[in-house]
C-alpha cells in the first residue's frame, strides 16, 4: 500500500515542491564530491544482477538455492520500468560526471534507454524513427538504482541497515541529479515490498522458509 500511495502522489504539486527543494540543497554536494557518482555503478544493472544471481544460486554461505529472490528482483525491475512509462514526473537537472567518471559509468550502468538504443542499432525499419526513449520512459519515478541497490544489498542485512543503505543511495542519486528525493523513496518502498514477498529467507545461515 505504501508504494502504491507513493506512486499516486508522485506527480502532485506538493511532492514536486519537496523534490525541487531537496534537489537544490543536495546538488551542491554532487558538484563538490564527484565520488557520489559511484552510485550509478553500485546500483547499476550489471553489478546488482550479479549479486542477486550469486545469492539466489545458494553459493554464498553454502545455502540452498532460492531463485525466487532473482525472480522478485526481475519483477521489481519490470514494475519500475512500467511505472516510469505511465507516471509522467519531470526529470531533475543533471549534475554531469567528469570525463573518467563518465566513461566508467557508461561501461557499468545500463538504463532502459540504453537497451532501447541497442535495439534501435540492431533493428532496421520504422522502429528507428517512430520510437525514442523519451516516448517510452516519460517519468523519473521510481529510482531504479535505489530499488536495485536496496534489494541486492538488502539481502545481506536487516531492515534497519537496509534503510540506511537506501538513505545513502537516495542522497547520491539526488545530489548527482539523476532523480528526485521522491523517486528515491519510491525505489526504497519497491525494494522493501519485494523483500517482504521474499519472506524470511536471508543470507546469514538461518534455517528459514521459502526456499525454492
Amino acid at each position: 500500500m505504501g508504494f502504491l500511495a507513493a506512486t499516486v502522489l508522485a506527480p502532485t504539486i506538493p511532492v514536486h515542491t519537496l523534490d525541487v527543494m531537496s534537489s537544490r540543497f543536495l546538488e551542491v554536494w554532487g558538484r563538490q564530491y564527484p565520488v557520489l557518482q559511484l552510485i550509478w555503478i553500485a546500483g547499476g544493472v550489471p553489478l546488482t544482477t550479479l549479486i542477486v544471481v550469486y545469492v539466489a544460486s545458494g553459493r554464498f554461505g553454502k545455502q540452498s538455492a532460492c531463485w525466487r529472490a532473482f525472480g522478485l528482483f526481475v519483477l521489481g525491475s519490470a514494475v519500475e520500468v512500467v511505472i516510469k512509462h505511465f507516471v509522467a514526473t519531470p526529470f531533475p537537472p543533471n549534475v554531469p560526471p567528469g570525463g573518467d567518471w563518465k566513461r566508467l559509468i557508461i561501461l557499468t550502468n545500463i538504463e532502459p534507454s540504453t537497451v532501447l538504443g541497442w535495439i534501435r542499432n540492431i533493428h532496421s525499419g520504422p522502429f528507428n524513427t517512430a520510437v525514442s526513449s523519451s516516448d517510452l520512459f516519460t517519468g523519473s519515478f521510481p529510482s531504479g538504482h535505489v530499488f536495485r541497490i536496496t534489494y541486492a544489498y538488502g539481502l545481506f542485512f536487516s531492515s534497519k541497515i537496509r534503510l540506511l543503505i537506501a538513505v545513502l543511495a537516495g542522497i547520491c542519486v539526488v545530489a548527482t541529479g539523476g532523480h528526485w528525493i521522491w523517486d528515491a523513496f519510491g525505489g526504497y518502498l519497491l525494494a522493501s515490498l519485494n523483500l517482504e514477498w521474499l519472506g524470511p529467507w536471508v543470507i546469514r545461515g538461518r534455517q528459514v522458509k521459502g526456499r525454492v
